[in-house]
């Protein structure tokens, strides 16, 4: 009788850690103890998304030893664990980091019109335009036949874990984490979804002929498809 009683409470204590359930948390500033608001919070294991409204609030879909990633504008990204203990507290207390920059020099690029219609017409349509590809080079080939192309990690990585194929074609579909991507543009949310960092990222765009504007310019959503339209194409080159 007592096995099972215990055999019972491992069943119940499996099926509690495995159920998804709804967390709230309330996101405050380490600085200053005031909620933040408009602050992301990703499940990076079932790839659900939400925000904190302006008290600090948030509500998500999670599980134990689930983890979340939390970031925002002028803070330190942040990655915590689910606990047992979430589901026992009614709301648990985040504190995020203030991260300041400071610029020692800002250079203001203006617009060197040439006179000539025709070639300043071009001009003006790439400053207007968010980013551009540049297609001068002409493609993978030649990028991939060194040893030390960077998208070898990403791309054995993938290949050998099916799960992370499955993650991938699952952001595709999450609307709420894509309209956060679109928001962001410090790399910080694909570092954490693709688990590569911020300089693995630029070296692999810089490989696939990505132009520095879009490198540093384009948003998460579009960095991470690009990320990704290069480890298609390079996978279709093996």
């Amino acid at each position: 009788m007592r096995h099972f009683a215990v055999l019972l409470f491992l069943l119940s204590s499996f099926v509690s850690f495995s159920q998804e359930k709804n967390v709230k948390g309330v996101v405050y500033s380490e600085l200053s103890y005031t909620p933040e608001g408009k602050v992301s919070v990703i499940n990076l294991s079932n790839l659900k998304a939400s925000k904190t409204s302006d008290d600090g609030t948030f509500t998500i879909l999670a599980k134990v030893n689930d983890t979340l990633h939390i970031s925002a504008d002028g803070f330190r990204a942040l990655k915590i664990k689910v606990t047992n203990d979430w589901f026992k507290e009614n709301v648990v207390k985040i504190y995020i980091k203030d991260t300041s920059t400071v610029l020692d020099e800002v250079v203001i690029n203006t617009l060197k019109l040439t006179g000539i219609l025709a070639v300043d017409t071009k001009l003006i349509a790439l400053a207007d335009y968010p980013y551009y590809r540049d297609l001068s080079s002409t493609g993978y080939s030649v990028a991939y036949n060194t040893g030390l192309n960077p998208i070898n990690g990403i791309y054995n990585a993938i290949k050998r874990n099916n799960k992370d194929r499955k993650k991938i074609e699952t952001i595709r579909k999450e609307v709420e984490l894509i309209e956060i991507m679109k928001t962001k543009f410090d790399r910080e949310t694909v570092s954490a979804l693709l688990n590569i960092s911020k300089e693995e990222i630029v070296k692999v765009l810089q490989r696939c002929n990505q132009s520095e504007r879009f490198i540093y310019t384009a948003n998460d959503y579009q960095i991470f498809n690009a990320v990704n339209e290069c480890y298609e194409s390079y996978k279709l080159a093996q």
